[in-house]
């Protein structure tokens, strides 16, 4: 039986700063061309990035496509390239600010041959790329410091194991079409959605050593309006699936309401102290070789990304937005 084909599903949007060296990472697999099929779905990019890849198809000698959605939104493009794939393919979700180790694609397919079959999706966690851009490097430390974003149980481990998501994700051949693709209401948190119905229906999430660097690309302002929107999504998650609610989901909406419960009472001087072990705790773990000024930095950054978060988790508890009230998921693959 012939292995099966490897089916690279990436959006883009004006990545055309990052594409070279994000196309050369794929360009460089070790994993025969004709078990790959790249589809890369424009979202309306006015860069020429678009062009750039139809080219880079063309001299890379990689089967493949490029796709134009109708709609700017990460998952009605990632359905849009569903759409392009076989039932028998395995279907891996690319970011077109990543790097991928040159063993990635192999690593994914041998684990599916591998691992049981109720294994549904494997995936890892991205290591931030190295830059010296100050913006950039602020965001670095925000994935790579654990009081940044957390202890999500796949960050930070290579060892096999179950999990509850990994970053980005690749899918057995024909799990995303039976589970209906993703959830295109979701207007952020889509992979999250999607790993609660697989859970619900019966599949297992695997971390696997699979290597990545993920490009920051966002700046301070930008990446508190990003995970402001990602709390308010991950709530409306936590509603339809409340088995979904972690510890971290809700350490820092915990801690600003009590900042706020202690700043308001005669015992606010407590404060104080609490943050300064906070500050300590954030330097102690910060990235081997990270500048003292974007060490520094982060002790605001990082307050001000949790404090963004929470209002965006608790905004989301109170109220849904009306798209998601009438309608149920249906399936919904665009060509």
């Amino acid at each position: 039986m012939p292995a099966p084909r490897i089916a690279c599903i990436m959006p883009v949007l004006n990545e055309i700063r990052w594409l070279p060296q994000v196309l050369a990472s794929i360009e460089a697999q070790q994993i025969p061309r004709e078990r790959l099929f790249f589809i890369a779905v424009d979202n309306g990019s006015s860069d020429g990035g678009d062009a750039m890849i139809s080219d880079w198809l063309t001299r890379a000698g990689i089967p493949g496509k490029l796709v134009r959605a109708s709609v700017r939104s990460i998952p009605f493009a990632l359905n849009a390239g569903l759409g392009e794939t076989r039932d028998d393919d395995i279907v891996v979700r690319l970011d077109a600010h990543t790097l991928y180790d040159s063993a990635y694609l192999s690593t994914i397919a041998q684990a599916f041959e591998t691992l049981e079959p109720d294994v549904w999706c494997v995936g890892g966690a991205p290591t931030p790329a190295p830059s010296d851009d100050f913006s950039s490097a602020l965001g670095e430390a925000l994935y790579s410091n654990p009081m940044g974003l957390g202890p999500a149980d796949y960050r930070g481990a290579v060892t096999a194991g179950r999990v509850s998501t990994v970053y980005l994700g690749a899918w057995r051949p024909g799990v995303l079409k039976r589970l209906g693709g993703f959830d295109e209401r979701w207007l952020a948190n889509e992979d999250c959605e999607l790993t609660e119905r697989i859970a619900q229906a019966g599949g297992v999430i695997m971390r696997i050593p699979v290597h990545c660097g993920r490009i920051c690309t966002r700046g301070p302002a930008a990446t508190v309006r990003q995970w402001s929107r990602y709390g308010f999504w991950r709530a409306q998650t936590f509603k339809r699936y409340p088995a979904a609610v972690r510890p971290r989901h809700v350490i820092a909406p915990g801690a600003l309401v009590f900042a706020l419960a202690l700043l308001v009472s005669p015992l606010r001087l407590v404060l104080a102290p609490l943050y300064a072990a906070y500050a300590l705790a954030t330097i102690a773990l910060r990235r081997r070789g990270e500048r003292p000024l974007v060490t520094a930095a982060t002790l605001a950054f990082f307050p001000l990304v949790h404090v963004g978060y929470s209002l965006g988790l608790i905004a989301g508890a109170v109220r849904s937005p009306a798209t998601l009230k009438p309608k149920r998921h249906a399936p919904a693959f665009h060509r």
